[in-house]
């Protein structure tokens, strides 16, 4: 739970990455592949990465290289200001700073979760996930508002270079703590030749996994109208609203002390309604905030949808979360994994990009309360295909 303080230091300077773009002259369509491209590597790595970890009975030192070589990437995007005279558009080159980091990201991601679900028993798993989400929310909280601060505070650029170098030097700190777990060896799984996976396969997997096929679709329709808007926030904000870092800083914090307040809170209703009802409940209410961005003239009352939608994702990321590790088969648990992940990147890959696309012609605005409405629509699926507490 340590290293959760240190590595929390450094999402928080992460909240600020798009504006850092954007101060650099990142286009509209920069952004948009800020939000896109992480979801196409998120495919193409996912499912080798799966197949990786899957045939190696010690996973974790790969597993935590790969997170050192994501965290490495913030000292380089600390010198970019300073790297004009190479005549390429700086905010472009932050930009593609930002997506390539993601591979190692998402190979992290990929034994990251198994790993959980291996190492902690099913009934502590909720208040597991739940006490990760207060830790990290509460330094998120903190320093998002004094990263916001700082960046106010400090000349541009040496202000981001300064955030950078301190989020890097606490996320080494935080890679010490990871350093000193000790995670039993798991069972290889090597694979058969003739054991490609092909249509046949893939529909007996799903008619022998229901639950992960089912939260595996779900979820595929309530994010298209979120992947649509994700570049859109920040365009938003910035562009329209003219948001400085300070109330960017100030969002964050807003957010996450939404999710704490929320959180144990959830975890108590998700006690007593279920895992699946607690997600049916909640997950619709989220695409209500990409309207209430669109619609609001006003920065603060943009603060009070931030603070209500983190209210309740708190309740969807909870039940969410445990519901994919219960639905996941034990038996080849990052195989599964890196397909769910490359599934439901596909829509994330896609949709920002058509996102920007339709912001050019309908506006930024108009286009995020379309985004809201069809997250609604989509969260539906929870409720008439129901993914159940317990995968029989």
């Amino acid at each position: 739970m340590v290293e959760l303080f240190w590595a929390g230091i450094l999402g928080s300077a992460a909240t600020f990455n798009a504006a850092f773009a954007l101060r650099l002259e990142a286009t509209n369509t920069d952004v948009g592949y800020l939000s896109s491209i992480p979801a196409l590597l998120a495919v193409l790595v996912s499912v080798p990465a799966g197949r990786f970890l899957q045939a190696r009975a010690r996973r974790t030192p790969y597993i935590l290289w790969a997170l050192f070589i994501n965290r490495l990437s913030y000292l380089l995007l600390a010198v970019i200001p300073w790297l004009g005279g190479l005549h390429i558009p700086l905010g472009s080159l932050t930009v593609c700073v930002l997506v390539f980091a993601t591979i190692p990201a998402h190979f992290f991601n990929v034994g990251w979760i198994p790993l959980i679900a291996e190492a902690v028993d099913v009934r502590s798993r909720a208040g597991l996930v739940m006490a990760r989400q207060m830790i990290a929310n509460a330094v998120t909280a903190l320093f998002s508002f004094l990263f916001g601060q700082l960046l106010s505070y400090v000349i541009f650029p040496y202000n981001y270079a300064l955030m950078y170098v301190i989020g890097f030097a606490a996320s080494m700190v935080s890679m010490v703590c990871l350093l000193k777990l000790k995670i039993p060896d798991a069972v290889p799984v090597v694979r058969q030749p003739g054991t490609r996976l092909n249509l046949a396969r893939v529909r007996q997997a799903m008619a022998d996994h229901p639950g992960l096929t089912r939260i595996t679709i779900n979820t595929f329709l309530y994010g298209l109208g979120l992947w649509l808007a994700a570049p859109l926030y920040i365009l938003r904000y910035v562009r329209q609203l003219d948001a400085t870092d300070a109330w960017i800083g100030l969002s964050s914090t807003v957010a996450t002390l939404a999710a704490i307040i929320a959180t144990p809170v959830w975890r108590k209703t998700m006690a007593r309604w279920g895992k699946s009802a607690t997600l049916k409940r909640t997950i619709v209410l989220v695409g209500l905030f990409p309207i209430a961005a669109g619609l609001s003239p006003s920065l603060t009352l943009i603060l009070l949808a931030v603070a209500f939608n983190n209210l309740i994702s708190a309740g969807v990321s909870l039940s969410h979360f445990t519901t994919l590790l219960e639905v996941t088969p034990e038996e080849n648990r990052p195989g599964y994994t890196s397909w769910y992940i490359s599934l439901v990147n596909t829509g994330a890959f896609i949709c920002p990009l058509l996102g920007v696309v339709i912001a050019d012609r309908l506006g930024i605005a108009p286009t995020l309360v379309i985004c809201g409405v069809l997250s609604i629509l989509g969260a539906t699926s929870f409720w008439w295909w129901p993914v159940k507490d317990t995968e029989s």
